[in-house]
This record gives C-alpha cells, sequence and structure tokens, in this order.
C-alpha cells in the first residue's frame, strides 16, 4: 500500500472519529439524540464516553490470574478524581461484559455515583480463558477476583455484588465462599441459584418438578453454553421445529458443535451430588452476606427464590439475632428480569398493573452506601418482604412468606366426569364433593398442549409472549381438563404458594402433570395466574422417583409457585388440569425410561378423581378482605 493511501486512510479514519466524538457529545448533551448515536457507536464506547461528563475511566482490558493460572478478563470503571479510598461493585457475566448491556448499564450507573466498578467474563465465556460449565468455579474464581480487588491501592477492602438472572445467581453461589470483603449482594431474578435446597432441585431454574425446561433451557445453552468461548455460533435455524425433535439430549448438538454444557444438565441425576459442587445451594448453605434480592411474579424461578428465602428466615429466627444477615426482598409484577420496565409500562403480559413502580435506583445506592461506604441507614425502614398484589395494584409487606394474616382455602374439583375444555362440566366448589366422578383425557407427546404465557421463554414463536395471557385457544382441547368455580361474590385475595392436590392415574408408567390457576373475567377472558408441573415419578420426592403401576390410583402435589393476586368479585376462578405445556416443558414420552435420551413414545390415558374418598383440590393462601377505602 502507498504511503499516499496510508495518509488518506489516515485523515478518513481521524474525520470519521472526529465525527463519532461529535454525534457522542451531543447525545450526551441532548439525551433525545442517544439512540441514534447508539445505532452508529458501540454501547461500551458509548459508556466510555459517558465518563467524560459523569467523571469516571474506563480500563477495558483487565487479566485477572486465578489460582489454577487461567486468567479472566474484565472491565474497571473508576472515578478520575477519587477523594478517598472506593468501594467496589462486582458484576460477573457470561455474555460479554464488552456488549452485554446489564453490565454495561451497571457499570455506567455505579461509577458515575463514585464506586469503583469491576465487570468480569466468567470462565470460559468471552475473552476469559478456561472452560464454562455453570458455575463450575464460580466460587474459586469469584473469591480470587475480590482477592484481587482488594489488593488494589485504590480499594477500601469492601465490595459488593449486581445483577439478574446469571448476574444474580452468580453472587448466591460466591456467596458460599464467606469472603470477608463481599459485604452486601443485590442479586435479581436469582432463583436458578436454587440446587436441592428446601427440597427444590431446580438448577440454573430449568427442573420444575423433576420436568426439564425445554425452551428456555434449549435455548439458553445453543447460545451461550459452548464449553469454550471460540466455538462457533449456530447456523439460522427455526427453533419452533428444533425443540420437536428427539431426543432431547441431542438438540444443542445437532445445531451447534463442539462441547456444550446442556449434555452434562441432562445427564446428571437431580439428587447426584455433583450439583452442588457446581455451585447450586442445598440446606446447608446459609449466606452471612446481606442481601436485598429483587424477583418478579413472571420470574419461572420466584417459587424457588420465596421458598429458599422463607427456610432461611426460620432457620435465622431459631438463632441468635446478632448472627442473622439483614435481608430484605422486593417481588413485583413482570417477567424475568424486566421489574424496573414493567413499573414503567404498567403491564404485565394481557394485564394493567398500575402502580408497580418502585425507586429501584435509589434502592440499590442506599443500600451499598450503607453496607460499602457507611453512609445513611440503608433499608431501614424497608420490611423483609415487599411486594405487589396485582388486581389491587398496591404494595403490601410481610416478615415470612406466605404472610401471616393468609389462610388455607381450598376449593375441590366436581363435576360429573365430562371436564373436558372450558365447555365441559368441571366445577370448583368451597366443599368436599359427596359424589364421586372421574375425568379422562389423552396425552399424545406428539399432539401435545401448547404452552401460552406464563413462565415461557425462547419458544421461537415471536408472537408468544409471557406472562398472564388468555387461555381460551388452550381451553378448547380434550386433552385439558377445566373446573371453574360460580361467580365470586368477594374477592379472592391469594399471596403464597399455591398447590393442587391430586388423585390420579395413569395408564402409563410416568407422566406428567400441569396445574394452572386462571381467572376467568365477566367477559370470557380466562387469564392465566400461576402454574406448575410435576412428573409422577417423583410424587414421593426426587429421592425417591417411583413408577406408576397402570390404572393405579395415586394422590400427589404439584407445585403451582407463588404469586399474590386479587381475583375480584364477579370474576371466577378454575383451574386447568393437563400432561403437557409444550414447549416450555419436555413431553413426558410415557415409556418411563430415561426421557431425555428416548426416541420411542406412547400416549397414556390420565385419570383425575374427585369426591368421595378421592378428594383432589387446589389450596389457595388467603389474605383477608382489604380494609375499607375511605
Amino acid at each position: 500500500m502507498s504511503n499516499i493511501s496510508r495518509s488518506g486512510l489516515r485523515r478518513d479514519f481521524v474525520a470519521t472519529a472526529a465525527t463519532l466524538l461529535v454525534l457522542a457529545v451531543c447525545a450526551l448533551a441532548i439525551p433525545a439524540l442517544r439512540h441514534r448515536v447508539a445505532a452508529l457507536i458501540p454501547h461500551a464506547r458509548l459508556v466510555e464516553l459517558d465518563g467524560l461528563r459523569f467523571g469516571y475511566r474506563v480500563e477495558r482490558d483487565v487479566r485477572i490470574a486465578m489460582p489454577d493460572g487461567i486468567h479472566l478478563a474484565a472491565s474497571l470503571y473508576l472515578p478520575r478524581h477519587p477523594t478517598d479510598k472506593l468501594a467496589t461493585i462486582l458484576v460477573r457475566v457470561p455474555y460479554n461484559r464488552l456488549e452485554y448491556g446489564e453490565g454495561l448499564n451497571a457499570a455506567e450507573n455505579f461509577a458515575r455515583r463514585g464506586y469503583a466498578v469491576l465487570v468480569e467474563d466468567l470462565r470460559g465465556t468471552s475473552d476469559s480463558e478456561g472452560e464454562l460449565m455453570p458455575y463450575r468455579g464460580a466460587i474459586t474464581d469469584g473469591s480470587a477476583t475480590l482477592d484481587w480487588i482488594v489488593a488494589q491501592p485504590w480499594s477500601n477492602g469492601r465490595v459488593g455484588s449486581f445483577g439478574c438472572s446469571a448476574l444474580g445467581e452468580t453472587q448466591y453461589v460466591l456467596s458460599r465462599a464467606h469472603h470477608p470483603a463481599l459485604r452486601a449482594m443485590i442479586p435479581l431474578g436469582a432463583g436458578g441459584a436454587v440446587g436441592s435446597a428446601a427440597g427444590r432441585y431446580s438448577y440454573f431454574g430449568l427442573f420444575e418438578g423433576g420436568v426439564f425446561e425445554l425452551a428456555s433451557g434449549f435455548g439458553w445453552f445453543v447460545e451461550h453454553g459452548a464449553k469454550d468461548p471460540r466455538t462457533p455460533a449456530a447456523r439460522p435455524f427455526d427453533i419452533a421445529t428444533a425443540l420437536r425433535d428427539l431426543p432431547v439430549a441431542d438438540l444443542v448438538q445437532r445445531h451447534r458443535s463442539g462441547l456444550n454444557g446442556y449434555a452434562d444438565f441432562l445427564d446428571m441425576p437431580l439428587t447426584d451430588p455433583k450439583w452442588h459442587d457446581l455451585g447450586y445451594l442445598d440446606d446447608d448453605d446459609a449466606p452471612t452476606v446481606p442481601t436485598l434480592e429483587v424477583s418478579t411474579w413472571g420470574d419461572q424461578t420466584v417459587g424457588d427464590t420465596l421458598a429458599v428465602d422463607e427456610s432461611r428466615r426460620r432457620k435465622a429466627s431459631a438463632a441468635p439475632p446478632a448472627s442473622a444477615p439483614e435481608r430484605h426482598l422486593l417481588i413485583g409484577p413482570g417477567t424475568h428480569c424486566h421489574s424496573e420496565e414493567t413499573g414503567e409500562s404498567e403491564r404485565f403480559g394481557e394485564l394493567s398493573v398500575k402502580n408497580a413502580a418502585q425507586p429501584y435506583a435509589e434502592i440499590y445506592q442506599r443500600w451499598f452506601d450503607f453496607w460499602l461506604r457507611d453512609r445513611g441507614d440503608g433499608l431501614a425502614g424497608m420490611p423483609a418482604i415487599r411486594y405487589y398484589l396485582i388486581g389491587e395494584s398496591r404494595w403490601l409487606d410481610a416478615s415470612h412468606w406466605p404472610p401471616a394474616e393468609t389462610s388455607p382455602r381450598r376449593w375441590y374439583l366436581d363435576g360429573a366426569g365430562h371436564a373436558n375444555s372450558a365447555d365441559g362440566d368441571g366445577a370448583l366448589v368451597r366443599s368436599p364433593p359427596a359424589r364421586f366422578a372421574e375425568d379422562d383425557y389423552v396425552d399424545d407427546p406428539m399432539h401435545p398442549v401448547p404452552s401460552h404465557g406464563g413462565p415461557v421463554c425462547c419458544t421461537g414463536q415471536p408472537n408468544e409472549r409471557p406472562g398472564p395471557a388468555n387461555q381460551k385457544d388452550v381451553e378448547s382441547r380434550a386433552d385439558v381438563l377445566v373446573y371453574t368455580s360460580p361467580v365470586l361474590d368477594a374477592p379472592q385475595r391469594i399471596a403464597g404458594p399455591l398447590r393442587a392436590v391430586l388423585t390420579v392415574s395413569s395408564s402409563a408408567p410416568d407422566t406428567d402433570f400441569v396445574a394452572r390457576l386462571v381467572d376467568v373475567f365477566p367477559d370470557g377472558r380466562a387469564i392465566s395466574v400461576q402454574e406448575g408441573a410435576l412428573r409422577a415419578r417423583y410424587r414421593a420426592g426426587m429421592d425417591r422417583p417411583s413408577l406408576l403401576a397402570p390404572g393405579e390410583r395415586v394422590t400427589l402435589t404439584v407445585d403451582m409457585r407463588s404469586i399474590a393476586y386479587s381475583v375480584a368479585a364477579g370474576h371466577r376462578l378454575r383451574l386447568d388440569i393437563a400432561s403437557s405445556s409444550f414447549p416450555r416443558l419436555e413431553r413426558n414420552l410415557h415409556t418411563g425410561g430415561d426421557n431425555a435420551h428416548d426416541t420411542h413414545w406412547i400416549t397414556a390415558r390420565n385419570r383425575v378423581f374427585h369426591g368421595a374418598d378421592a378428594p383432589s383440590y387446589v389450596e389457595l393462601p388467603l389474605l383477608p378482605a382489604a380494609p375499607a377505602t375511605p
């Protein structure tokens, strides 16, 4: 290349850089232009340029040595003119620290408030060395990162951790190290850190009652789960079609080459101690770090979050008061990691959720300022649990979950034996019915009941949205049993975990039961409230799997997660029962074998019994009537 051409390129580069700088300055000065400039300048560069305005600088490529010689890549954000030693916010990401919006936004948010911020790529992701397997090595790696932080001359020795989903789960994993530098945590949507704790066995939020959450599990691992970050991305493919293939265990390998943690997750028994070795929490793990946790009613792990939270509070109440770390839980409407967006839009699925906003940024700063910088009184005025009651658009407080003022109310299944679809005769009644009846349906793995709304993700259907959704089409199927109450004369103010206790049988050695609570509006809309699933072989517990004897009558309990939802007077309650919700959940092939590796399937004729000596019911924890409005 000639000197002239090199000189020309140099001038072009300078001109381009100057243009981008002018655009960036305009964006800083005129926020309305920011979204246009963002299309020209990568997000990470915009965050760096914001540092010129807000007084921080960025070291994009920091390398931190781990005890085994592996180096993790990080970006460091430091105030330009600190007047004292700095508290640090640690954000650990598996999604590329230089591109992932949440990590970059957190870095800017806290750096402009005078914190040092370290955003680090997890082992085996992006620029970090090593092999990814969520969350192998996260305890050791996180501890070594804390050691590195406190050894820096600018550090005050105190670190707080922050982030949602995987960014929150790694905080709980790191808390198992009991590192003295980790003084406070803010995990959001982080129930995926729960392993066998409280009997959940959910691991990465991918198992529900022993059933693999197919769409979200496949979606995550095919995009992010390669053990080597240099593995080429999957070529474009139709996700909805791919999810129908068998065996389930081979799905990722069919579309993305290279080693992937997906196969390990499906091959490891749910009670295997290796899950704990990966970092997932069991009942012996008791974090000693002050924690502010945020979740949403549409998060697929909200049931895990609340069950483990309550387990910890009960243990703490039995211990000396000074030994229990301060802990707060804030639960609003919305889907996974979208609490703030829901507050702004005031929409959750097909529902309006007024008054859903909280001053999250202020709350986060108060929490970290208190624990990391000895400023203010933290969240001294906040209760242990603050939650949003859908349907009444109000926030309520509690010291435990479910709230102490709730009482259980059972709605019993009734009917003449033809509860198939919303046109059937299935009913919910307040007292155990005297007459005995049974409802049956055929579950065909090749024609499963479709998922619609609820805690769903990554289905490959652009029009499919998570959250409360009208179940009209689902409830038109003969393989869905529908039980509906009379019109309510008073609100049913639900706050707590839901469960369906069912007396059932099956023609197959194994099957699944999916239970969904529905709010039927006066105009006929049937809006999903909350749902859960159980694989029948685990009816006695994950550690005691037992296949069904064909036709044998058994009683089992379907955990339907938790919710705070007021079903209004004039509405009707409804319970839907099915044996599939695809592709949210993998299909049970009904053979009683290794469902992840099987390709052979059979249909199952499943029965739900009710009345007389076979009570079946849904149990709801109900708040007292709301105080009268003055």
